[in-house]
């Protein structure tokens, strides 16, 4: 008994429905492109600002404010005066301690922000300040004069307005 095997084609289709289902959806992405490009230029256009922050944020009392970073700030250097080895998480603190002070008072989160956003947002003593703690906080070896840092923080709390 003789069996022969006809083999076919293994795509035995045409390749135009795929064809057409991949430039549907190419199309599909394009237009969803522009239409979130387009948002965004009315947007810049319309002059909008963020008004999260104008919803979240509530400005506070700036002398309890101060007050309470001051505080916080004794309670930094009183940690670093009883071992004075520990001179990155000084640095460390008093960075948080600024940026949540500046945010608390201005609604800015620049707990975000590098650098280089901090410096365009015209603070520059925020700016000074935390370029001041990069080399101690970020270097191999954490060396800096804590206890001049942290005057300088404690005239930038007491000088903000």
């Amino acid at each position: 008994m003789e069996t022969s095997v006809n083999l076919q084609k293994m795509f035995k289709y045409s390749a135009w429905p795929v064809t057409m289902a991949a430039a549907a959806l190419a199309l599909a992405v394009l237009i969803l492109i522009l239409l979130i490009l387009g948002g965004i230029i009315r947007n810049k256009r319309a002059g909008r600002k963020n008004t999260i922050r104008e919803i979240l944020w509530s400005k506070p009392d700036i002398e309890k404010l101060k007050q309470e970073y001051l505080a916080r700030l004794l309670k930094i250097e009183m940690e670093f005066d009883s071992d004075t080895t520990k001179i990155r998480p000084a640095y460390e603190q008093m960075s948080v301690l600024i940026r949540e002070f500046v945010f608390r008072a201005t609604g800015i989160e620049v707990l975000k922000y590098t650098l280089t956003e901090i410096r365009k947002t015209d603070m520059d003593s925020l700016a000074d300040l935390i370029e001041e703690y990069y080399e101690p906080e970020f270097d191999k070896i954490s060396e800096g004069d804590v206890k001049a840092s942290i005057e300088n923080t404690r005239k930038v709390i007491g000088k903000w307005n």
